[in-house]
């Protein structure tokens, strides 16, 4: 197994237990003591992890700040990735998409379509994500907005990352989110609440992507209602029916994607 792939894995795991001890990281990634010892100091070196007796446990925020995006990326990254591919699915040649630089948005680079489209991002790393495919598909035209770079999430921010997005006209704008409940959309981070909020106000149909996670749950900042949403695309989970149910109910469409 590669280091990028014990390191992910390792990244897993801290979401699912908040520990892991270098006996279990031995045992599930058949590799030596030295081996382990050294992925685990890496990712401390980064951040993702604190260093704890016997082995690592999550890092913990301080400041309230949001989780680096490393660490939010390997978060039910499967789900990520099966609503990622359904998302895709609604897209025609010629669309202009808005995809904003969430993790669960992110995975949309990985699935795009092999036809024309317009896209425009404030994510750095899906612009960099993009950039082999735009290659090999000349077809496929990519803006990045301008503005303040957010490093922890390469995400652009800002005055000049809004009057940038407030220009263009999309057919989709595909966000994530902090959190759904009845009373709305919702995100961990106040900065990019403005933004967020030129994206659905220049789209024509707005999709918000969230994985089972997030239903049912209140984050900080309430981004919008839900008439201000088209579509939620989001995991079969039996918990949470009950908040999906009220929604469609109250005329919003809600996509259920099985994950394998």
């Amino acid at each position: 197994m590669l280091l990028f792939e014990r390191t992910q894995q390792i990244l897993q795991q801290l979401t699912e237990s908040e520990s892991l001890s270098v006996r279990d990281a031995i045992r599930l990634f058949n590799v030596s003591p030295a081996t382990v010892r050294r992925d685990f100091s890496k990712l401390s070196s980064e951040g993702l992890v604190r260093r704890v007796r016997g082995g690592v446990a999550i890092a913990k925020e301080a400041n309230g700040d949001i989780p680096s995006f490393s660490l939010r990326a390997v978060q039910h990254a499967r789900e990520k990735l099966a609503l990622a591919n359904r998302a895709a699915e609604l897209l025609q040649p010629d669309d202009v998409v808005i995809v904003e630089g969430g993790t669960t948005t992110c995975m949309l680079g990985t699935c795009i379509p092999d036809f024309h489209l317009q896209l425009i991002t404030n994510s750095v790393r899906l612009a960099s994500m993009l950039e082999g495919k735009h290659i090999t598909r000349p077809q496929m035209e990519i803006i990045v907005t301008g503005g303040m770079l957010y490093p922890k999430a390469g995400i652009l921010l800002g005055p000049s990352a809004e009057a940038t997005l407030a220009q263009y006209h999309a057919r989709w704008a595909f966000l994530s989110a902090g959190g759904i409940t009845e009373a709305g959309v919702f995100t961990t981070n106040e900065l990019v609440v403005e933004l967020l909020r030129v994206m659905i106000r220049n789209a024509e149909k707005v999709v918000v992507m969230a994985d089972h996670s997030k239903i049912s749950r209140r984050a900080m900042c309430h981004l919008c209602d839900f008439d201000c949403v088209d579509m939620l695309i989001t995991d079969e989970c039996p918990s949470s029916e009950p908040t999906l149910e009220h929604l469609a109910a109250q005329g919003l469409e809600v996509l259920r994607v099985k994950v394998a």
